[in-house]
């Protein structure tokens, strides 16, 4: 469950990286923190439910650097809105991994982190999700079996 999770995030935010110029995109730890701008993320927890379902809490972290134009910041703010954009109550199933996996995302809360290091711009998604085993019925969901 956890690699076809990965693997979905990891596939809808390398959608965005050319278009946003993003340099990297990992999981738990960036390769080169130094590369800017980049995103990382990571589970927070994942639960499996009795009822077929499992919890999920995914952070995603963007990071960019000011510029001396400003075009740093306004690039990040437009790197979270794509990121928005991808996982707005999103649950598709990705071609490139299990079909079973059909995980929904719901974003909780959003904003910025300060750094010490000023010309750095954290900001941060949070979302809560789930995704049903296959062979979940809404009977089975509910009790009713």
């Amino acid at each position: 469950m956890i690699n076809d999770l990965r693997r979905i995030v990891q596939n809808r935010l390398n959608s965005i990286k050319t278009a946003y110029g993003i340099r990297e995109v990992s999981y738990r730890l960036a390769n080169d923190a130094k590369m800017y701008p980049h995103i990382v993320y990571e589970f927070e927890s994942i639960s499996p439910t009795d009822m077929g379902r499992t919890d999920f809490g995914l952070d995603i972290h963007i990071w960019a650097k000011t510029t001396a134009d400003g075009t740093g910041q306004s690039n990040a703010f437009d790197i979270m809105d794509a990121v928005r954009e991808l996982f707005a109550f999103w649950n598709a199933p990705d071609v490139l991994t299990s079909q079973d996996v059909l995980p929904t995302f719901y974003e909780m809360s959003g904003g910025s982190v300060e750094d010490p290091d000023k010309t750095i711009i954290h900001l941060v998604l949070r979302y809560e999700g789930q995704t049903f085993e296959e062979g979940a019925t809404d009977s089975s969901i509910l009790g009713k079996e």
